[in-house]
């Protein structure tokens, strides 16, 4: 095998083990209660604003244009879907992630 070849296929495991696989599992994570909550908006919606709306409050140390990590009641996750928000999974990996308190 070439040296290109090698480099291809660690490079490929690479993103697969650090990229798709922990995105995947984050992707497909269930909100929990009592645990942060990933909120995914359109372009067009504050996260954070949806957030507010829906009676939580964003946590973490920033955010991204189209997603904050959030906190509030068992009953947030539904909440903020009728807000608007696109996606709210658990937060608890991306928490992780990204280095947050107690991640």
């Amino acid at each position: 095998m070439g040296n290109g070849v090698t480099r291809l296929i660690i490079g490929a495991a690479f993103l697969a083990a650090f990229g798709i696989g922990p995105a995947a599992a984050i992707a497909v994570a269930r909100p929990v209660a009592g645990a942060p909550l990933l909120v995914v908006t359109p372009p067009w919606v504050d996260p954070a604003a949806t957030v507010e709306a829906a009676g939580g409050r964003v946590i973490g140390l920033g955010r991204a244009p189209l997603a904050v990590l959030a906190a509030g009641d068992a009953e947030l996750a539904d909440r903020l879907l009728d807000a608007g928000a696109w996606l709210v999974r658990d937060g608890t990996g991306i928490k992780w992630m990204c280095g947050g308190p107690n991640g």
